[in-house]
């Protein structure tokens, strides 16, 4: 039997590790960059296809089914069958969804691209930040790293709109999905740099679970579809019928997993305080400032009446601001408390965005910068603890699946917000857009703002009963 040497693995991490870092950190731009770019060419991008206020809404949010029915199973099946496997099927897949989506004019098929664009897309991102923990030791190392990929989802949101607004214009809506396609390839050449999964992560019998791989891509994917039809009514039979299978299937998924002697995600990290918060901080984010960009440019292009490019603007600040942020965040590790800088991140996030409005017909653009920048600075603090905390509160084999859990709660949170945000706004005129914005900005802020006061006395009320059991034992 040809069994790796442990030590001989941690003596080759550092000269994989610098390579691994950037190449994950650059598939994770990507990744976002693919999430983000119809954000800023909605408005035209709907026009040119015929697109009603509900294909729109679609076309806005298929990409968040793709990666909240792919996370989970990409972070888990690339802890069972290889982290580079993995990243290199994503980066396939994302790019043929990519090329395919620009070959077609119709919202319908253009929405069911951005699917499957979404599920390549969380295969890279799972595998990325799994990748890092894999080559970087604890310590300095790994906050430095995982600070970089934080930044990262940053850089992505930041380039997105404003490729999609430049390119757009000059070369056709088509073309920014063919670049980000060919980039996506690029992926692929410079995978071998990537270390291969060790054998000792791998568990016993190496058995795939099927059914919850099945099942968590269909539960999650069920959700979200019920929560962006629910944009026209939510007493619908489709919705509730949506909403209702999707909690069932989740609900058959669980008690799986709890049984099968190779569980696809280990339940039990559900019990863990630590993994519980930082979950929850995930979707917080994705429910608040996420569904809140995504709808930024249209409100900016309809209700302001500016153009693509100004619609970007407000995404380029709250993201340029949290690229910046993410950067020095890590050197907070070891000085707070991992949940008060995720308190922090969503407190912050909350009080800017609760500046976003009132909107009036005398607003310009000028009026969401200032909020947005604030929501950088917290948005940043977010994105470097939950990238370390994803990681740290899981076994090391799992690292993959800790990712996917955490992005997925991310994705489901903007999945639920979008639906909120969509649902309370009125296109129907550019006074009646702005007269509603009111109401997603409060919904969104307070919610942010009630999550991070909460975190910080849910992991005081759980350190000390832990330390209660500890005594008792």
């Amino acid at each position: 039997m040809n069994v790796e040497n442990p030590r001989t693995e941690d003596a080759a991490r550092p000269a994989a590790e610098g390579p691994t870092v950037a190449l994950a950190c650059v598939a994770t731009v990507l990744a976002m960059v693919m999430f983000t770019v119809p954000m800023s060419t909605l408005v035209t991008l709907g026009q040119a296809m015929g697109a009603s206020a509900t294909d729109r809404t679609w076309m806005l949010s298929a990409a968040s089914i793709g990666l909240g029915a792919g996370l989970l199973v990409s972070g888990a099946l690339a802890d069972r069958l290889g982290r580079r496997t993995v990243f290199v099927i994503g980066a396939a897949v994302q790019a043929g969804f990519l090329f395919g989506g620009a070959v077609f004019a119709s919202s319908t098929l253009f929405s069911i691209a951005r699917v499957g664009q979404g599920l390549g897309a969380a295969a890279l991102v799972a595998t990325s930040l799994g990748l890092i923990a894999q080559v970087t030791p604890h310590g300095h190392r790994r906050t430095r790293a995982t600070g970089f990929w934080g930044a990262s989802l940053g850089v992505g949101i930041l380039i997105g709109p404003l490729l999609a607004a430049l390119l757009g214009p000059a070369a056709g809506w088509r073309s920014p999905y063919l670049v980000i396609g060919l980039l996506s390839l690029g992926l692929i050449v410079f995978a071998r740099v990537l270390p291969a999964n060790p054998a000792r992560h791998a568990p016993a019998g190496g058995r795939i679970d099927y059914f919850g791989a099945a099942a968590l891509i269909a539960g999650p994917s069920a959700l979200l579809a019920g929560l962006v039809l629910g944009r026209a009514g939510w007493v619908r039979p489709t919705v509730i019928a949506f909403l209702v299978v999707g909690v069932l299937i989740m609900a058959a998924f669980v008690r799986h997993e709890r049984r099968t002697e190779f569980p696809l995600v280990d339940i039990s990290l559900f019990t863990d305080w630590q993994f519980v918060t930082v979950t929850v901080a995930a979707f917080t984010a994705g429910f608040g400032v996420i569904s809140l960009t995504s709808y930024t440019p249209t409100l900016v292009e309809q209700g302001l009446h500016g153009s693509a490019l100004a619609g970007s603007l407000p995404l380029v600040i709250w993201a340029g601001v949290s690229v910046l942020v993410s950067l020095v965040a890590r050197h907070l590790r070891g000085r707070i408390t991992p949940e008060t800088q995720l308190a922090l991140g969503l407190i912050i996030t909350g009080a800017g965005l609760a500046t976003l409005a009132p909107l009036y017909d005398t607003s310009t653009l000028l009026r969401l910068i200032p909020g947005f920048a604030i929501a950088g600075i917290g948005t940043g603090l977010l994105n470097a603890a939950l990238g370390a905390q994803a990681v740290a509160t899981v076994p090391a084999h799992h690292a993959s699946m800790g990712s996917g859990v955490n992005n997925t709660a991310r994705y489901l949170g903007s999945g639920l917000g979008v639906a909120v945000v969509t649902s309370t706004v009125d296109p129907a005129s550019p006074q009646a857009l702005l007269r509603s914005w009111t109401v997603p900005v409060v919904i969104c802020a307070a919610i942010s703002v009630l999550i991070g006061v909460a975190i910080p006395v849910y992991a005081r009320i759980s350190r000390s009963g832990a330390r209660e059991v500890a005594a008792v034992r």
